[in-house]
């Protein structure tokens, strides 16, 4: 297996066919959605990115860039920060994987860091980990075998539930209380009032600002900022969208009643699950709870479309524990090499951690 370096955004840029071979349908890994981050969110960034090439082909992306707008120069995942990109990870076709993990490490482990283009790097951060994936462990494993030390912290939890082949069939899985809340989401979804609308059926330019304003409404009622309060994440956001939206990765729905938007919400997917992004609610309208139609509607169809899992993605949020779901842990793993500086600082943040630890359990 050998590793080429690709350390320009625009030589990537033109290897997106490549890239999205290697990538598949999985909606994150693929060049509309990490090629719109770099593009928009990677501030004082530098692409560091490693492909295996077997006979004239890519098997295997290290999707992975130097940030150099914090204190200490960190080696991170394309899509990490803001984007909140779960299943974050090393991109690779499966029977390639574990070759690929080593020869990964060992670049990083030698020719990068020592004296090469990372010397000045002092901290790896992969965020978006799945922590009971198999492939993702292996990663921590083969650093920690190459002598570095690794750190875990649980971020919020992904959620995610099994779908059956009806929606009947999921519902009877669900608690009485949250019977009745689909039933009247069912019979309001059913009300001649009620229009569902896809961005298949209508112009994703016509569509998108009426999903920003709802999710900015929710997000200012809760007295915060919103996403999309900075231009550069809008930015991103849109592009990837309507990129996977033409790819058939997307979906952005809308919920209509009496002929104004209700709810509205981004989805990506790939061949076995439906991943809901970000959604938003008229909150002058929450008796008409939108929340439980938008989830309805989207789970529906869902089943309707094959899926065989249903994922509401990062955020502890309590209504996703209502759908009959299991809590998928994500983690932010710092790995730290074997330099005399690096260790220094590290432990640095490691006794910082354990004083707010400290000062917030004697508040």
């Amino acid at each position: 297996m050998q590793l080429q370096l690709f350390d320009n955004f625009e030589t990537l840029r033109q290897q997106s066919k490549n890239w999205d071979r290697v990538a598949g349908a999985f909606p994150f890994q693929r060049w509309a959605w990490l090629g719109s981050w770099f593009e928009h969110l990677a501030k004082e960034a530098d692409p560091v990115v490693l492909v295996a090439v077997e006979d004239g082909v890519w098997t295997g992306i290290a999707p992975l860039f130097i940030n150099r707008n914090t204190r200490d120069h960190r080696l991170r995942f394309w899509g990490s920060g803001k984007a909140c990109t779960d299943y974050a990870g090393l991109i690779c076709q499966p029977d390639k994987s574990d070759d690929f993990v080593l020869a990964v490490v060992d670049w990083i482990s030698n020719e990068g860091l020592s004296g090469g283009l990372l010397q000045d790097v002092d901290l790896i951060e992969l965020e978006g980990l799945a922590a009971e994936r198999s492939a993702d462990q292996r990663v921590i494993e083969i650093f920690e075998a190459n002598g570095f030390d690794s750190h875990s912290v649980e971020l919020e939890g992904c959620w995610e539930t099994q779908l059956p082949p009806s929606w009947e069939e999921l519902n009877k899985r669900l608690s009485k209380s949250m019977r009745r809340k689909t039933k009247k989401a069912v019979q309001r979804t059913s009300d001649e009032r009620c229009e569902i609308i896809s961005s298949d059926d209508v112009d994703f330019e016509w569509l998108w600002p009426k999903f920003v304003a709802l999710h900015q409404q929710r997000r200012e009622m809760l007295g915060q900022a919103g996403c999309f309060a900075d231009q550069a994440f809008g930015q991103f956001l849109k592009q990837a969208s309507e990129k996977l939206i033409a790819e058939r990765r997307a979906d952005l729905m809308l919920i209509n009643f009496e002929g104004l938007p209700l709810a509205s919400m981004l989805l990506f997917n790939d061949v076995s699950t439906n991943y809901m992004y970000q959604s938003g609610v008229d909150c002058e309208r929450m008796k008409l709870e939108p929340g439980y139609q938008l989830a309805l509607v989207a789970i529906q169809k869902s089943i309707e479309n094959g899926y065989q899992k249903f994922d509401f993605l990062r955020g502890d949020e309590p209504y996703k524990s209502r759908w009959d779901t299991r809590r998928v842990p994500i983690l932010r793993t710092r790995l730290v090499p074997r330099k005399l500086r690096a260790k220094i600082k590290h432990n640095v943040w490691l006794t910082g951690q354990l004083i707010r630890q400290y000062l917030w359990a004697t508040q």
